[in-house]
């Protein structure tokens, strides 16, 4: 196995790793709302968690060039010129999802949590297009709603309290499993969930750009350079 296809194997388990890691991340917070009173859509800890930045950006974006570059550890498509081509044109899409991540974590922890940025934890208030991404310069990383005592109001408009049982909304989703925990999740543990959840994947999305960059060099190596020349002596020998 030449060095590339070494190198193609490392990234490949360090994409993997990270692209688990980042639906691991995603997942927290709708586990935590869904486990709060068995229903999701309900107490919703952030707008962003909905624009999937983990599962679909840095997870299944990622898979495709993970499944390629991991090929080389058991000398299968990774051990050819094609295939090595094809670890760094899949791994674009690992760029995109990559920044993808990055940039809706970058967005959620400029705004904070839905009950700092709205006033509600309503997804009725949550706006999912794309414009919202258009002006980075309105991007402000001075973590008010973090340091804040609180940023919650005593009432909100539609007459749910933040600690309180909220009413029913259009976007209630019952799984049908009904929990009986008392769980609450606090303003300042949805505070906590939000930055450790989106700042990890930032971190994750860029980790993942850097991975798969340096997949499309490692694929280009591999391509002008050819097969292992081990395998290249058996195919002789076999022949």
């Amino acid at each position: 196995m030449t060095c590339t296809e070494k190198w193609s194997t490392c990234n490949g388990f360090f994409l993997l790793a990270l692209s688990l890691l980042a639906i691991i991340l995603n997942l927290t917070p709708l586990v935590a709302d869904y486990v709060e009173d068995g229903r999701l859509f309900y107490n919703s800890i952030s707008c962003y968690e909905w624009w999937l930045p983990g599962l679909f950006g840095g997870g299944l974006l990622v898979l495709p060039a993970v499944s390629m570059t991991l090929a080389a550890r058991k000398k299968g498509s990774c051990n050819s010129r094609c295939g090595m081509l094809s670890s760094s044109l899949l791994c674009v899409f690992s760029i995109i999802g990559g920044l993808y991540c990055t940039l809706i974590a970058l967005f959620a922890i400029s705004k904070g949590p839905l009950i700092c940025e709205k006033g509600s934890i309503t997804l009725d208030r949550c706006d999912y297009s794309l414009r919202n991404f258009s002006d980075f310069q309105s991007l402000n990383f001075d973590l008010v709603w973090f340091t804040n005592t609180t940023c919650s109001p005593k009432q909100i408009n539609d007459s749910m309290t933040v600690h309180g049982t909220p009413q029913k909304n259009s976007f209630d989703f019952n799984l049908g499993l009904d929990f009986d925990l008392n769980l609450t999740i606090d303003e300042d543990s949805q505070k906590l969930i939000h930055i450790a959840v989106y700042a990890a994947l930032a971190i994750v999305g860029l980790l993942e750009v850097v991975a798969s960059v340096s997949q499309i060099v490692a694929g280009l190596f591999g391509f002008l350079c050819g097969t292992s020349k081990r395998q290249n002596k058996q195919s002789q020998w076999r022949g």
